[in-house]
């Protein structure tokens, strides 16, 4: 999928993460705002004004996520199709993201170089990234908008491109168009090295609210939202962490071993399906499903029932899907070892967090279970045993644990590639406790999707299994790499997914 991109000059610290990328592989910067051309350019060193404000250092998983999104495998994109009961001009929409941009402090920043080390500061000049594109489907934008490595020392770090789509273009929710008639594409792409996916969730809601007090004549202050965190605090619990295992070798070494087993592990839905013939694989999704609110109601209550998270339980509607495809496919076990990739929030690790906290600040966690045969039948019994042993995992620090279990090993087998070894990568952006945004008295939302780009050479996983919210609704995605899974497999998994999760919501539970 790079092989026709090219590169720009960046610093070894950045491409020493990435060694196997050849210079020929990595992509090219674009020009600023409203240039279609691509340009190369040398990096600065220490050229910028004596009063910048240097945020903070950037560590060795902001260094590396700067490396990962500069080769396009690791972007924070995502989509919405936006519906109006006026035409909208491209103007209107530009005013909404200077708001946004006022208001939004880690929209203002970029990188910077000082001494040799990589660092977090603020942007010398105000400038936003926008463009109107000419046509498309909104899932091929979201995959247009991601492509070109960002202007790392200048800024900014995000971008958004619009399109204004024809009269006769169809909508998903036609009964919203009748109403709103006018129809906009709207793709937004923020640098995955200072912002995550709760972050991309808010500024959505954000622009959402934006746009519909601009349609209604109503004043935007430019009164700042959340605040910009570095890792710090994170940071020195991880040294404690070091620390901690180095003054007991014999654990180390244990918890290393175990380490290295499950880096080396073979994911179900690898037994399940094998790997694809596929000569040019490249990344896709599958058509995001919604859910339905009244079953997600239901679904939820049995949750609060049985004490257990939205996640855990929907985790373990993953589970069961993977289990009956396995059973489908021949692989018939007494039990099954599913492995997942979690992205966790360590803003739960934070003291003094009173509003929104802007910045990356996730840590991924493996986390393997053994589901029986049976697992439909005894569904909730088997949640409420992940539930326990992922929420224990979880508030002992143990995604940071396993950070720098990764970081030892890597120091002590330098040559260990990484291989893929998740069924999904399972992100869960969607809270019952956050409201719901996208039906606005100007401004309707009618469809979203995100684009996550899935080399194998990259990532220990192929599958992304994305939860968001969509207006007063859940929406479900699948994304996948076609080197690892075929777009037909892809697709039975995610209808197998939604299958389950209906099964589940509609089954009589003795404790309701």
């Amino acid at each position: 999928m790079l092989a026709a991109a090219g590169c720009r000059a960046v610093q070894s610290w950045a491409w020493a993460w990435l060694p196997s990328i050849a210079s020929g592989q990595r992509r090219t910067a674009v020009a600023s705002v409203g240039q279609q051309h691509s340009r190369r350019y040398s990096v600065p060193t220490s050229h910028r004004p004596s009063e910048t404000r240097w945020r903070y250092k950037a560590d060795d998983l902001v260094k590396k996520k700067v490396a990962l999104v500069q080769a396009g495998v690791a972007n924070n994109t995502f989509g919405l199709t936006l519906n109006t009961a006026r035409p909208l001009s491209p103007d209107l929409f530009k005013e909404v993201l200077m708001h946004l941009y006022k208001k939004v402090e880690v929209l203002r920043i970029c990188f910077g170089e000082k001494e040799g080390s990589l660092w977090v500061v603020d942007m010398d000049t105000p400038k936003i990234d926008f463009q109107v594109l000419e046509g498309g489907l909104l899932e091929e934008i979201v995959k247009t908008v991601s492509q070109p490595a960002y202007n790392l020392f200048e800024g900014p770090l995000w971008r958004a491109r619009l399109v204004v789509c024809p009269p006769d273009e169809p909508c998903m929710m036609p009964q919203v168009k009748y109403s709103f008639p006018h129809q906009y594409h709207l793709a937004l792409d923020n640098h995955h090295a200072v912002t995550d996916g709760i972050c991309t969730m808010k500024i959505i809601e954000i622009i959402i609210t934006i746009l519909d007090s601009v349609l209604d004549g109503a004043h935007v202050d430019s009164k700042q939202i959340g605040e910009f965190r570095d890792r710090s605090e994170v940071t020195s619990v991880e040294v404690r962490i070091r620390e901690s295992l180095e003054k007991d070798p014999h654990m180390l070494s244990t918890l290393l071993e175990e380490r290295y087993k499950i880096k080396t592990s073979v994911p179900l839905i690898t037994e399940i399906f094998g790997k694809p013939d596929e000569p040019s694989p490249e990344t896709y999704t599958v058509t995001p499903q919604v859910i339905d609110d009244k079953l997600l109601q239901v679904f939820s209550a049995k949750c609060k029932t049985h004490k257990v998270t939205f996640n855990s339980a929907f985790v373990g509607v993953i589970n069961v899907a993977l289990m009956e495809l396995a059973h489908e496919a021949g692989v018939a076990r007494d039990s099954y070892i599913i492995t997942h990739r979690h992205p966790v929030d360590t803003r739960r690790y934070m003291s003094d967090v009173t509003c929104m906290v802007w910045g990356y600040h996730v840590v991924p966690m493996t986390h393997t279970t053994t589901m029986p045969c049976n697992a439909r039948s005894t569904f909730w019994e088997n949640v409420i045993n992940f539930d326990t042993n992922f929420r224990d995992r979880i508030n002992t620090m143990g995604p940071l644990q396993e950070r720098i279990l990764d970081t030892i090993l890597q120091e002590r087998k330098p040559d260990f590639e990484n291989t893929t070894i998740h069924n999904l990568n399972v992100t869960n952006m969607y809270s019952p406790r956050i409201k719901t945004s996208g039906d606005g008295k100007h401004v309707q939302l009618t469809n979203s999707c995100g684009y996550l780009p899935l080399p194998f050479t990259h990532h220990d996983y192929c599958i992304t299994g994305g939860l968001t919210r969509f207006r007063e609704q859940v929406q479900f995605q699948v994304g996948y790499y076609s080197g690892f899974i075929t777009t037909e497999n892809a697709t039975r998994l995610s209808d197998k997914v939604i299958s389950v999760f209906k099964d589940t919501a509609k089954e009589v539970d003795e404790r309701q």
